[in-house]
């Protein structure tokens, strides 16, 4: 069994209903429904699990930025149908120096388009890579696996 390498913690960050939990259930191979996320929730020292409301709402802005302090990587994640991007405007901005991805979620809904979202999300000021997943296709789930992770014994990293 491969064994996760700590390159430093990651943060999902998304509006409510986006997919972290369930993609975050993926990564780490949790057998279980996603629920309501309620609070920050931590897989160790690598990844962290954030309630929508916490991006949604700017009076709970501080608790992302706080948590930012202690990651090396946040993952934004917007769905592949939402045509609007309801990052705040300037919330990245508190987060320079940090490498910013995204993840644009179910991709296998009707009216998903990967090319429209991922324009949004450059608009927006998404630098990092930006990856298409589906909660049903493992080889999506494995390509951020391994970019999240870097898994060892064998698994190399793709440049």
């Amino acid at each position: 069994m491969n064994q996760a390498v700590k390159v430093g913690r990651f943060m999902l960050i998304g509006q409510i209903g986006a997919g972290k939990t369930t993609l975050f259930n993926c990564l780490f191979d949790k057998d279980e429904v996603a629920r309501k996320t309620q609070v920050m929730e931590f897989e160790g020292d690598s990844g962290i699990d954030t309630p929508g409301e916490y991006f949604s709402h700017p009076r709970m802005y501080h608790a992302l930025i706080t948590m930012a302090a202690d990651v090396e990587r946040l993952v934004y994640v917007h769905p592949a149908d939402v045509f609007d991007c309801r990052l705040p405007y300037g919330l990245l901005d508190v987060y320079a120096g940090k490498t910013i991805d995204a993840i644009v979620s179910k991709m296998d809904v009707p009216g998903a388009d990967l090319p429209r979202v991922a324009q949004l999300l450059r608009e927006a000021g998404v630098s990092g890579q930006i990856f298409p997943v589906s909660s049903s296709d493992p080889v999506s789930i494995e390509r951020i696996r391994r970019h999240l992770l870097r898994l060892e014994q064998g698994v190399t990293e793709e440049p």
